[in-house]
């Protein structure tokens, strides 16, 4: 399973746990061992805060100059130590690390989102834990005021069905998975004016197999298999790849789409970006039609 689904099966799980420790009101020094919880941290202006990320902290840029402190499945505690945190901020799925945290009686505070409602609710919580609430509300307004935006453009149009991938085998079209109903993402599908095709699977990220595909026959194909920093000439074989499969109406129509922007999948406030490249997608899809 590439990286890609490990990564989004982990992520997207709002939770709020027991802290362990006694935690200043607000935090002078705090960690963050996921993403999505860095974007947040910046866009409440907390980011003054945060004393260290993790090596996929990339989101905004300068997450990428503060202390890294590993990766987010498998921090080094000897580097977070001695930062000396008096906070941090994890996911529901970091139940190891959750459990060292407290046993090293480090101060730990979970916030895990999954649907598009607990990512704004993210904003509430780590405003008001890390002394920020004012800024957090303004910036809690200006990303619903984007998704709005989004929402009144696609009002009363046809929707746009898609198949949303967010992973398969490198260089072939085996082992694809899709996204189902159970995560923004999907949410964001419906936000922007489409139907996830894969949305009634029984499973989170179900596994498509090219019966499925043929069966369900999507008006356009999402590739998020890493696309960021590939050359021009593995894009093309990207796009060759799909095009063993013409009996599909997204590949006839030349509506495969391949994502290169990697933050689009982090469920924080980049979150909209997808939704605006979405509703774009299907907004050229409808032009087709007429």
């Amino acid at each position: 399973m590439k990286w890609n689904v490990v990564f989004l099966l982990g992520f997207f799980t709002l939770c709020v746990s027991a802290q362990a420790g006694e935690v200043p009101s607000p935090p002078r020094r705090i960690i963050s061992l996921s993403p999505n919880l860095t974007e947040v941290i910046y866009d409440i202006g907390a980011q003054d805060l945060l004393v260290g990320d993790t090596d996929f902290c990339k989101f905004p840029p300068e997450a990428r100059k503060k202390e890294k402190i590993g990766g987010w499945i498998n921090p080094n505690f000897e580097k977070i130590v001695s930062l000396k945190p008096d906070l941090v901020l994890t996911l529901k799925f970091h139940v190891k690390i959750i459990a060292t945290l407290k046993k090293l009686k480090i101060p730990v505070l979970v916030v895990d989102c999954d649907t598009v409602d607990e990512i704004l609710g993210s904003y509430d919580h780590l405003g008001r834990v890390l002394g920020c609430e004012k800024r957090a509300k303004t910036a809690q307004k200006a990303l619903k005021k984007r998704l709005m935006k989004i929402q009144e453009k696609v009002k009363g149009k046809k929707p746009v069905s898609v198949l949303f991938v967010i992973g398969r085998t490198p260089g072939t079209l085996e082992q694809i998975y899709g996204v189902g109903k159970k995560n923004f993402v999907n949410e964001l599908i419906h936000l922007a004016g489409g139907i996830n095709v894969m949305e009634d699977a029984m499973t989170d990220y179900p596994l498509v197999s090219k019966e499925q595909l043929i069966q369900r026959d999507p008006d356009v194909i999402v590739d998020s298999a890493r696309s960021h920093g590939i050359s021009n000439h593995e894009l093309n074989e990207k796009v060759d790849l799909w095009k063993r499969m013409p009996v599909l109406k997204a590949v006839q129509k030349d509506q495969v789409c391949y994502f290169k922007n990697e933050d689009f999948l982090i469920p924080g406030p980049t979150m909209v970006n997808l939704a605006e490249y979405l509703c774009d997608i299907f907004e050229k899809v409808r032009s087709k039609r007429k």
